[in-house]
Formats: structure tokens, sequence, C-alpha cells
């Protein structure tokens, strides 16, 4: 398997997660050599546990807490590959970094990332645009690197990753649509003392 290939096989693994449905694999493919996090960045102050639907009912998600991460998976799927995904705070935003949870032998273990937040029992996810990423990197001198067919690995250390974030977060030609996931069953309650 090239190269090419295993990040679009985890580049799809990561966006299940994210949207709940495969996106076409046309266009450029965006991802991160470094994380969005440094060890101080990480919190778990968002009940992300638990099951989560898409709206149209067609996708469960269920995330569960595994030490100062998270773990997603198609609970419905036997073949559905875990996905690492850290809860990350910049500033008074959140931000999720996904990344393969089962890396591939030789495979680069690349970062997703996605504005997070919640209302309620929904979880709303808007994930970066790869195609805005990848001009960004070109047009800004974000160190990056072309893969073949265009595709694009950002490879600025997490300091540049995470100034451009937050210099952008607000702009909605950065990121996608939000996808709203629903709460099915809530977090597992921890014993009383």
């Amino acid at each position: 398997m090239t190269g090419c290939a295993i990040l679009r096989t985890m580049r799809n693994a990561q966006l299940l997660a994210v949207l709940a449905c495969v996106l076409p694999m046309t266009g450029c493919i965006t991802l991160s050599l470094y994380p969005l996090y440094t060890a101080k960045d990480v919190v778990t102050d968002l009940p992300l546990e638990g099951k989560w639907m898409d709206s149209d009912k067609k996708e469960v998600w269920e995330i569960r807490r595994a030490g100062d991460a998270y773990v997603a998976t198609d609970p419905t799927d036997e073949k559905s590959e875990p996905i690492e995904v850290r809860l990350v705070r910049l500033g008074e935003r959140h931000f999720l970094d996904f990344t393969s949870n089962q890396t591939p032998s030789l495979a680069i273990a690349a970062h997703l990332f996605s504005k997070v937040w919640m209302t309620g029992d929904e979880l709303h996810i808007q994930t970066v645009d790869d195609d805005w990423l990848a001009k960004k990197a070109r047009d800004s001198g974000l160190a990056f690197a072309e893969l073949p067919d265009k595709d694009v690995l950002v490879t600025a250390p997490t300091a540049d990753l995470q100034k451009l974030v937050l210099r952008y977060a607000d702009d909605a030609s950065a990121f996608k649509e939000a996808v709203t996931l629903h709460r099915v069953t809530p977090p597992a309650q921890s014993p009383a003392p």
C-alpha cells in the first residue's frame, strides 16, 4: 500500500468518526504531521463519553475515555477502526485532534483537527476545511509536504498550528459545515464513594 493510500485510509476512518459518513475521495487531503496539542492543552472538561448518533440516525459512535484521550468506535461495525481523540483547549475554545489508534506499519500517524462545542446533549463538530488548510499552507509559508495527487501533509510544529487555528477560528471559510451528533446514552456514572 502506498503512503498516499495509507493516508487516505486513515483519513476515511477519522472522518467517519467526525462526520458520521464517508466523504467522496475527490479533491485534496490535508493532514498534519504534528498534533494540535501539547500536554498542557489536553483537557477532559466536556462530557464526550457515551453513544452518539447523527441527525439522520444512520451512524452511531461510541466514545470512551482512555487515559488523557478518548477512543471513538462504531459499535455496529466489527471492522470499525478505533480512532484516538484528544480534547484540546486553546484559549476559550475546544478542538478535537483525531489520529489513528492502530497505525499500519511504516505509516504516519497524522492528525486531523476540528472545532467542537456542546449544547445540552448535542455535540457539534466542525472540521478544518482541507482545501482551505492546503491553500493556507501553500500561501503563508506554513511548512508542508506535497504528496501524490496534490494531497498535503502539514509539517509545521504544534505552536504554529495552534496560532493558525486560533487566528482563523471564527473564519467560516476555514471550517466545513458543522455536524451535530445527538447523545443516545449518557456517559457511565462513577460509583459514589
